[in-house]
């Protein structure tokens, strides 16, 4: 045996065991004959829920094993499964002992079975997307007894194998009929877990985190009515400000948006599940009935009425200030509602000619999400706390040291110390500009030079 002790061992492994270790490779056998097989995958409404999967494999004309399969519902319905499915059915349909050559447009499914196999198996594919089709795929290719190659060509170039494979991707992406998939892996070619030497900190994180999302206990709490409205909202008021209804899985993963304060992302998620004891929470708690209401207002409190209905000193004059900021940077501003505040992560403005947008999509985030969580921070400060209401200097000079702390944040992180964390010069430029006081006179490399006092401009706030 080579290796350490550490390479013998595999952690976060699950399904059923078996008494010899799993085959990780092969001594494939010269064949006297070929078969080349063509391979797509098409996804219509792709990024939405009503996405629709296809996979096309193709051979020769009149071939018994072309094939058009529309993926099941419970496989994720994007392209990249299409892809994978179509290379998994060809290295299953051809007899193994049969020398085989696939084909196929995808370079991110030729790369993560061949030159990132190895590294995600190790790592137990923590974080992959696709991960279950994957194993499946990389399992059927071992099971062969003959050499198989894997070809990438480039896709839509008038290359037959190729266009006809799309043809038949697209043709099943149509398909109302769901096709049945086989995912099962034989005991003796399933490889779980992740190798013990390659586990770190983050990547054990990664892999609980994932195991709890898999479980039912969790479904069960994405499934509750209360979740299922607030995402509908937001899902709503999304297609209303872009034109396009997002997913549920983008609507999530626009929550953890990089762009967020970690305290933003933790309120936004306690939001879409109705986790604060507020409004109908004290309805049936005996001598705390009163708690449900907003007595200001005389309504019984809501997330939807603390963020953007409330007559408390706060909230209004906060949104009067983010509108204010937002036309000097030339946005076009959509009423606050708590749809639109869900999906702040996935709005973003139009695109102005000879202007790129990431900046004022990035703006368009930090301010919003800033907004609302100081408006959250002062309806608590008032009813939990008992504090008196601010004065409307004290509102507006909260509001812009909170803005003008996410300034002083990004200027920090144009560092390489941060790795991928940090933030490039152009892109914060981008973020603030037409923001900042006395931007004309400040010196040019202003972001990352020490000792230049930058703020917003006087007048907002």
């Amino acid at each position: 045996m080579q290796g350490s002790l550490a390479d013998a061992f595999r952690i976060f492994t699950q399904g059923s065991t078996c008494n010899t270790i799993p085959r990780t490779t092969w001594d494939p056998q010269p064949a006297d004959t070929k078969v080349e097989g063509y391979t797509d995958g098409s996804c219509q409404h792709n990024g939405s829920d009503e996405a629709r999967a296809g996979a096309g494999v193709y051979y020769k004309d009149g071939d018994a094993l072309n094939k058009a399969i529309r993926i099941p519902e419970h496989l994720p319905q994007t392209n990249q499964t299409g892809e994978i499915i179509s290379i998994t059915t060809v290295a299953a349909d051809v007899d193994p002992n049969q020398s085989l050559t696939i084909y196929s447009d995808s370079k991110t499914t030729i790369d993560g079975l061949t030159q990132n196999r190895q590294r995600w198996e190790d790592n137990g594919f923590v974080g992959v997307a696709n991960a279950m089709e994957l194993r499946v795929t990389i399992a059927t290719l071992r099971k062969r007894n003959t050499p198989t190659t894997l070809k990438w060509v480039k896709g839509h170039l008038g290359l037959e194998g190729n266009d006809k494979a799309n043809a038949l991707a697209k043709l099943c992406s149509e398909k109302t009929e769901q096709d049945e998939v086989d995912l099962l892996i034989p005991p003796s070619l399933c490889l779980t877990g992740a190798k013990l030497n390659c586990m770190t900190q983050a990547r054990a994180y990664k892999a609980i985190r994932q195991t709890k999302m898999s479980k039912n206990q969790y479904q069960r709490a994405m499934d509750r009515r209360s979740t299922k409205v607030n995402t509908g909202r937001a899902k709503s008021m999304v297609k209303e400000i872009v034109g396009t209804e997002p997913s549920s899985k983008m609507l999530w993963k626009s929550l953890r948006h990089k762009d967020f304060s970690r305290k933003f992302r933790y309120f936004i998620w306690m939001v879409a599940h109705e986790g604060y004891k507020i409004g109908d929470y004290w309805q049936n708690i005996t001598n705390f009935e009163h708690r449900a209401n907003c007595h200001p207002c005389g309504v019984t409190e809501s997330m939807d009425h603390i963020l953007s209905e409330c007559q408390c000193p706060g909230q209004q004059q906060i949104w009067e200030l983010t509108k204010e900021i937002c036309a000097k940077k030339g946005l076009e501003w959509n009423e606050p509602s708590l749809g639109t505040i869900l999906g702040a992560g996935l709005v973003k403005p139009n695109e102005q000619e000879g202007r790129r947008s990431d900046g004022d999509a990035r703006f368009l985030r930090i301010i919003t999400s800033e907004s609302t969580h100081l408006i959250w921070k002062l309806r608590c400060e008032r009813v939990v706390k008992g504090q008196d209401a601010p004065s409307p200097e004290e509102v507006a000079r909260r509001w812009k040291k909170s803005v003008e702390a996410r300034l002083e944040l990004d200027r920090l992180m144009i560092t390489t110390q941060f790795r991928r964390r940090s933030l490039s010069k152009g892109l914060v430029e981008r973020t603030w500009e037409n923001i900042i006081s006395d931007e004309d006179n400040l010196p040019e490399n202003w972001t990352g030079e020490a000792g230049v006092l930058v703020g917003i401009r006087s007048g907002q706030g």
